[in-house]
């Protein structure tokens, strides 16, 4: 990056923070205005519900006054049927009558928009029924009923007459366009009525001592919207108020925001440009000049470049020094170079393993023990293109697949095999060093290990845990015939002869099954005298067959150890493996089959 870029990134930095700076505070400022707002939503709401209040207690005192009215009580006492009650137009809608026993008595319901006295609504009836009456006498709380799709204000209050309960006045208030209108002069804000609405941010607010939950929606920079959540008593259902909001504030001081901004953004600009052309003629031309011509001799490699020198002053002087370091340092260049090379050299031809530096297509570089084993690059080259049957030009691949001791790379060292694992270290962009071991002795014992884990010592046939693993996999993937066979009366060779002789015998027994079997067949020893085959075969015909030739080959064949000849037979138990199959249900099988051609006189096959 050079000198240009770094004062233009500075300045960058100085006019993003002071946009940061800039932009925080009118933040700050529209944040205060929104909590001003929130504020005066929350006067609002309060003035509402003052004003609902102020309704509520108007119409407790009129519920009251009926209460006490004579008329009213001869309605209860059924002295005087017919009463007609004028209502007050804009002041309550519902007037009713209700007996101790929740029975309707007695009502007049008042449409103050069309004028007229309308039919009192079945719901009103269900209400009192299925409600507990007192606790809305008693509760102190705003309540709303659903009456005929229309929201109604009540209040209920109890009827006596010489302490003697009658029943219960019920006083209501509609909630409609004349009523809500009213409601707007007094809060000062547009309010309706919202069947429902989808409260994403909600809010709270105490209102005599009941929590308020209610949400502001602000529509764009001009208006917002409150809704006030309130519960209709009679379905419990939700309905809401909506108040409408003007921005004036809000608008004003985004005005003054925008405005503030644009100027100090126009003036920065100003400045920041000026600064950089001034700068940029005076100093950081020059400097680019110096910085491209030592560009040039890191890229080219060479320290013959001179910088031109115009002017006496301090970066011209900077530029001189830099001419006599190029001289000094390509002096001493080629000095240090040769003195690292003969290091380098000598400290590869004291290692012990094989070391070789290459760009992954040719050797640049080996050591004293490369040249010990394998004389040339190219006789080496040869083994490596061998492993893989490709060019050398994948020597970098083949260490890499050969970096494990459980996978050692097989290389031919006059005319003998030897193992080795490579170890790959990146040193440069384009060169790598690779470190070879000679693994050879600790493969051989890994390989004699691994024997002595699946081979029976004695027999040379696989052991009872190699065999049953190979006999599970053979279950999950194919059908075959298992055949298992142990030696009559091996003990009684054991007690007659001896243990060696016993040996001798399992020996020469192996051997001559295993001439007998095909190479696709597996035979292991499952113990003492007991020796299982898995037959690569799924007809039943055929392993019968397999198994008295089996029988007939041990029963022919003179077993010999040192001056005795021996003659031995053993009984077979065969049966048929199905894909599939559990290890201890074919065991079973193959088991009982052998129990059968035991108990049938031995020197038999069975099959099950």
């Amino acid at each position: 990056m050079n000198i240009t870029s770094k004062i233009s990134i500075f300045f960058g930095f100085i006019c993003l923070f002071l946009t940061i700076c800039i932009f925080s505070i009118l933040k700050d400022s529209e944040n205060r205005t929104i909590e001003f707002e929130n504020q005066q939503v929350k006067k609002s709401i309060e003035t509402f519900f003052e004003a609902i209040n102020s309704k509520v207690e108007f119409l407790d005192n009129i519920a009251y006054e009926y209460s006490t009215n004579s008329k009213v009580h001869n309605i209860f006492e059924k002295k005087q049927l017919k009463f007609r009650r004028y209502f007050i137009k804009d002041k309550y809608s519902h007037f009713l009558l209700f007996d101790k026993n929740k029975e309707f008595v007695y009502g007049d319901v008042y449409d103050i928009n069309s004028d007229e006295f309308v039919s009192t609504s079945k719901q009103i009836r269900e209400f009192f029924k299925n409600r507990k009456i007192l606790d809305y006498i008693k509760d102190k709380k705003t309540n709303f009923l659903t009456l005929d799709y229309e929201k109604v204000l009540f209040t209920i209050k109890k009827v006596y007459k010489n302490r003697k309960f009658l029943g219960y006045v019920f006083v209501g208030r509609t909630l409609d366009s004349s009523f809500l209108s009213e409601l707007s002069r007094i809060t000062h804000q547009y309010i309706s009525l919202v069947p429902s609405y989808d409260f994403k941010e909600k809010k709270q607010i105490k209102i005599d001592k009941n929590l308020v939950e209610y949400t502001i929606n602000r529509v764009d920079e001009k208006i917002l919207f409150t809704y006030i959540k309130l519960k209709e008593e009679f379905s419990k259902n939700d309905f809401f108020i909506s108040m409408k909001m003007n921005r004036d504030y809000f608008i004003q001081l985004n005005k003054n925001n925008k405005s503030l901004f644009y100027i100090f953004i126009i003036t920065f600009i100003i400045l920041i440009v000026s600064v950089y052309f001034f700068i940029d003629k005076l100093f950081a031309k020059r400097i680019k000049y110096i910085t491209n011509i030592v560009k040039k001799v890191s890229t080219s490699s060479s320290l013959q470049l001179k910088i031109e020198l115009e002017y006496n002053d301090e970066i011209t002087y900077l530029a001189k020094k830099i001419n006599d370091m190029l001289n000094s340092i390509s002096l001493k260049q080629h000095e240090n170079l040769k003195k690292e090379r003969d290091f380098l050299q000598s400290v590869l031809d004291t290692q012990k393993n094989i070391i070789l530096i290459t760009d992954g297509k040719d050797i640049h570089t080996t050591n004293k023990k490369f040249i010990d084993i394998f004389k040339t690059k190219d006789y080496f080259l040869t083994n490596i293109a061998l492993l893989d049957n490709k060019t050398q030009a994948n020597l970098l691949s083949i260490a890499r697949k050969y970096e494990s001791h459980e996978k050692p790379a097989k290389l031919k060292v006059q005319n003998n095999h030897k193992y080795f694992i490579f170890d790959v270290q990146k040193l440069d962009m384009e060169k790598y060093l690779i470190c070879m071991n000679d693994v050879s002795k600790y493969n051989e014992k890994i390989c004699h290990l691994e024997q002595k884990a699946t081979i029976d010592e004695l027999t040379n046939v696989y052991n009872k845990s190699t065999i049953s693993s190979f006999l599970n996999c053979w279950l999950e993937a194919r059908d075959f015939c298992l055949i298992i066979f142990d030696i009559d009366y091996f003990k009684k060779i054991n007690d007659t002869y001896g243990h060696f002789v016993g040996d001798c015998v399992l020996k020469e027994l192996a051997k001559v099954v295993r001439k007998v079997l095909p190479k696709n067949d597996l035979i292991g020893r499952f113990g003492g005298e007991e020796f299982i085959v898995l037959i690569n075969d799924n007809s039943s015909n055929n392993i019968i067959n397999i198994a008295n030739r089996i029988k007939d080959e041990i029963q022919n064949h003179k077993f010999k150890c040192d001056s005795l000849e021996i003659d031995i037979t053993i009984s077979l138990g065969t049966t048929f493996c199905k894909k599939g199959e559990s290890y201890e249900k074919v065991y079973k099988r193959v088991d009982e089959a052998l129990y059968f051609a035991k108990k049938a006189g031995r020197n038999r096959v069975r099959f099950k």
